[in-house]
């Protein structure tokens, strides 16, 4: 499976780079590029019949369109964050922390609706397969952001 991941690698570099200074176009195109790059990953990895392939996709395309738009208000999120960290205020950390909270409710209720769809039509290897890579790839993409945005305080910290 990880020999497949590698490109995802060199696109989270680009990727992360855009949340923190590129315009909003370009993330927009960005996002476009990876969901392209990501499907065929997914198809590679994946390796599924004629069959559960007329399955499958119309599936994965729906769960897509869901994660998208919580994809969105998480690099929303950081996008405040990245704006506010050096004078973050309490209101502030604690309206992002629940932003946070919220997204990653969002994220795991869009997993376990997706999840129960693929096991129904594919039944639960292919289903936890599937969610295996998905899990795999959301801890690798917020490890790069995570990696890329400084922790509160740091630049205070840096100063002295």
């Amino acid at each position: 499976m990880k020999k497949y991941i590698i490109p995802v690698f060199v696109l989270l570099g680009a990727f992360v780079t855009s949340v923190k200074a590129q315009s909003k176009d370009e993330l927009a195109l960005l996002k476009d590029y990876l969901k392209v790059e990501k499907k065929d990953l997914v198809r590679q990895y994946m390796a599924l019949s004629a069959e559960e392939d007329t399955k499958f996709w119309p599936i994965y395309d729906a769960y897509t369109a869901d994660r998208g738009k919580i994809a969105g208000e998480r690099i929303s999120t950081i996008e405040d964050y990245a704006k506010a960290y050096t004078n973050l205020t309490d209101e502030q950390a604690d309206g992002l922390v629940k932003r946070i909270m919220k997204n990653d409710q969002a994220n795991q209720k869009v997993m376990n609706k997706y999840y129960s769809k693929v096991k129904k039509a594919l039944g639960a290897t292919k289903a936890a397969q599937w969610l295996q890579l998905e899990y795999y790839l959301q801890t690798i993409v917020r490890a790069e952001i995570q990696d890329a945005i400084p922790f509160i305080g740091e630049i205070e910290r840096k100063k002295n």
